[in-house]
């Protein structure tokens, strides 16, 4: 044969070459993840309104997503927060300086999902709670050369990116989770505080500093109806969903202190919190 392949041989070592290729193909489409819901811009802009969980008495605040497409399994979650975190110094002091920016502080977060009952009632959580440590970022130090000159309030940091100032600054943390969604489902996350969230860490050594307790600079970020940042899926409500004391959150509906649909157009303004959900 003089190292030659007949022909019938090679014939059938091309096809079952490329049966495999066509299997493999399909096996890695099988195991790919699809985006079904998401608010989040691109490029992430340098801030966005926020609410915290010390600020705004919170222990837990999310919204109602739906999903498009039919990827249901194994979602992937990710939230938009804001840092208003100082490395030294206070942001409405016009101190705010963070001379490390690679420099992070660990934080837990808690992911909860819920399915939706009949009028937007809270129904029941979708498996358990998902609580992951992440590396949170400072915001940059204050710029009050830039941003004082444009206009913007004392302390501010500039973003280059998108020519404005900010106090706080937005930035990703994402959530793995083994649960199957329904098209509509509530999304939340909760973390502690000094005196809030589910916990609450109670007084601590960086109280009585300038800067404060970084967790209590940890906001949820929020997405206005004017920004149009939704590109996937669907936004059922303009009802944020909280759990708070601060009563000025249900001037329209809701109840201070449970969990549940919070209606109030003069505070919430129609905001909805910053996901992006994935799917297989």
């Amino acid at each position: 044969m003089a190292g030659r392949i007949p022909v019938r041989l090679a014939t059938l070592v091309v096809a079952l070459m490329a049966t495999l290729s066509v299997l493999a193909v399909g096996a890695a489409g099988a195991g790919a993840s699809e985006v079904v819901y998401n608010n989040i811009p691109s490029p992430l802009p340098g801030n966005f309104v926020s609410l915290g969980n010390q600020a705004y008495s919170m222990q837990e605040l999310g919204g109602e997503v739906e999903l498009t497409g039919a990827a249901r399994k194994s979602p992937s979650v990710t939230v938009v927060m804001s840092t208003w975190a100082c490395q030294s110094g206070g942001v409405y002091q016009d101190t705010c300086e963070t001379a490390k920016p690679s420099k992070k502080f660990k934080w837990p977060m808690t992911l909860n999902i819920y399915d939706v009952e009949a009028n937007g009632a809270v129904g029941a959580k979708v498996g358990p709670s998902i609580t992951k440590t992440f590396k949170m970022p400072y915001r940059p130090s204050k710029d009050d050369a830039e941003c004082v000159a444009k206009g913007y309030a004392a302390g501010t940091w500039y973003d280059a990116v998108t020519d404005a100032c900010y106090h706080g600054m937005a930035f990703p943390i994402t959530f793995k989770t083994r649960v199957e969604l329904r098209q509509r489902e509530i999304i939340t996350v909760s973390y502690n505080t000094s005196t809030h969230g589910p916990s609450p860490v109670g007084t601590a050594a960086c109280s009585t500093t300038s800067e404060g307790c970084y967790y209590d600079s940890l906001n949820v970020a929020l997405a206005q109806p004017s920004e149009n940042t939704l590109t996937v899926g669907a936004q059922p409500t303009t009802d944020d969903y909280v759990n708070s004391t601060y009563s000025e959150m249900f001037c329209e509906g809701g109840t201070a202190g449970t969990f549940g649909p919070a209606s109030c157009s003069a505070f919430w303004e129609g905001g909805q919190p910053i996901f992006e959900v994935s799917a297989k």
